[in-house]
Formats: C-alpha cells, structure tokens, sequence
C-alpha cells in the first residue's frame, strides 16, 4: 500500500506548500522501475531517505532523490553491495576510478568462477548420462574431484611418477575419448554402489562382471604408461603406493575424500580383490595349456 493518496500524475496535491515537483512513494517507485518494498528499505538502510513527510507520516520523494536512486541502482548494477555503496556515497573524495577498477577485477574473478562451475556441471551432465539414479554423496564426490584436479594433479606430481600421473589424468588423450572414459567408469561405479545398496554378494555373477569391467577401464586408464616406466620409476612408485598406503601417510583430506560410504568401500574392495584371484587363477590356467 502507497504512504498516502496521490494524484492522476502522482504528485502530492495541496499537501505542499511550495511549487516542488514531489512524488508519493508509489509514483516514485514506477517512475524508477523498482518498488515500494525496496524503497522502504533503503531508507530504513540510510541509503536514500525520502526528501520528507507528510503531516500524516507518509514519504515524498522530490527530482533530486532520483540522482541518488540512479547512483544507488548503477552501483548494484555493477555488483557493489549495499554497503559499499553507502560508503561511496558518503565519502564525495573516494577515488571512484580506482574503485571501478577494482571492482572489474573482482568482476572478472567472479565471472571466471562462474565459468568454472559451468564448465564442472556441463562436464557432470556427460558423465552421468546413461548411469542412471545416483546418490547425492557420491554425485558431490565427482564434482569435487572435477573441482579440484588440478591441485590433485600438483600434489600427486610430488609423489608419484610423472607418466603414471598424467594416466591417472588421461593427459594427452583427445577430448572425446577421455569423456568417454570417464563416463564409462562413471557408469560401473555407480552400478556397483547400488549393487552393495541392494545387498549383493559379492560373489552375484553381474557384480563380478561390473567389477571386471571397471578393472578393463583402469587398465586402458594407466596400464600403458606402467608399461613404459623405467626400473627406477617402477622402484619409485612402489614406495609412494606403500607411503600412500600407510594410514599414518593419508593423502591430504582436503583434495582426497571418499565419496563412498564404509559399507561401500568394503564392498568394492572386496569385489576388486576377487577380480583380482580371478584375472591371476586365468593366467595362470593360460599358462598351463600353453605347456
């Protein structure tokens, strides 16, 4: 509701003494495209105070406040809070130059974020389609990893051979292959967590496959650069992989955390080390037929 009655034009009629142009709070509010809501709170806020009250209380607002309202909206325009634009308005003296300048950096800082996060949900989109319903848990753990690959990157590159690293990342694979990749082992991991969340054995035939196939994908992942490392590369990654493993020697929490469930964990370790007596008891039965 308007502070008070208003004309056709929405001046204040006989109320003002003098020849003023005065708005009631509604006309001012549509002449400047905002509301009688957000003026309210700006004068609670000390931004824009009306020009004065009525007899009956209610606000007018003359030409000279709309100067200040359009300062105020070019301000929030450019992202400033409501704050620092008091604080600008306040102080005649501040270098306004500089303070634009610095709020483009900080603009352009968040519009790179900004692009980041897009690039992290269009990323996401490719690699859960087809994997059909995925729990929230583990949803945030692959956007964290997308989030967080390159300090990934930096801080296994202190650990780990250099080769073995960029296959972890799947550096220097095409685009599209390395989505493709991605998402296929996207698609495994969330079958075999729902697979443990139905209460599967790990003996069930179909967990067993899964778990097989998520063992091909690794192996198409780093098997070729652990090919192809030299003796001491070899040397050097099975102390970082003993280091990695100790639980005094965790990787940093912050960059490393599980998006599985303890349960989960079991299940899958479980299942990877069965594949594991499998993939052995076949070569080895290979090996005998061969003789």
């Amino acid at each position: 509701m308007s502070d008070q009655h208003e004309n056709a034009n929405g001046k204040i009629g006989n109320e003002m003494a003098d020849d003023r142009r005065t708005y009631t709070i509604g006309a001012f509010a549509r002449m400047t495209g905002t509301t009688e809501r957000t003026l309210r709170f700006y004068d609670r806020k000390g931004l824009l105070k009306p020009s004065g009250r009525n007899a009956q209380g209610h606000r007018f607002y003359e030409e000279g406040d709309l100067l200040r309202l359009q300062q105020i909206l070019t301000m929030k325009y450019l992202d400033f809070s409501l704050d620092e634009i008091a604080e600008h308005l306040s102080d005649r003296n501040r270098d306004m130059t500089a303070t634009l300048n610095l709020q483009r950096e900080l603009l352009s800082q968040k519009r790179d974020q900004l692009d980041k996060a897009i690039g992290t949900l269009d990323r996401m989109r490719m690699l859960l389609e087809g994997a059909g319903e995925i729990d929230s848990s583990l949803l945030l753990f692959f956007i964290h990893n997308i989030q967080n690959e390159e300090a990934q990157k930096r801080y296994l590159a202190e650990r780990l051979p250099a080769p073995v690293v960029g296959a972890i990342f799947m550096e220097g694979m095409p685009e599209a292959e390395r989505l493709e990749l991605e998402r296929r082992m996207t698609a495994v991991l969330v079958e075999l967590t729902g697979y443990c969340r139905e209460g599967r054995s790990t003996d069930d035939e179909e967990v067993l496959r899964s778990g097989q196939q998520l063992v091909k994908l690794l192996s198409e992942v780093i098997g070729q650069a652990m090919e192809h490392l030299s003796e001491e590369q070899k040397n050097e990654m099975e102390r970082a992989m003993s280091e990695i493993g100790n639980p005094e020697a965790e990787l940093d929490p912050a960059l490393f955390y599980s998006g599985f469930s303890k349960e989960e964990e079991l299940f899958l370790a479980a299942v990877m080390e069965k594949v594991g007596v499998m993939e052995e008891d076949w070569l080895k039965g290979v090996s005998q037929d061969e003789r």
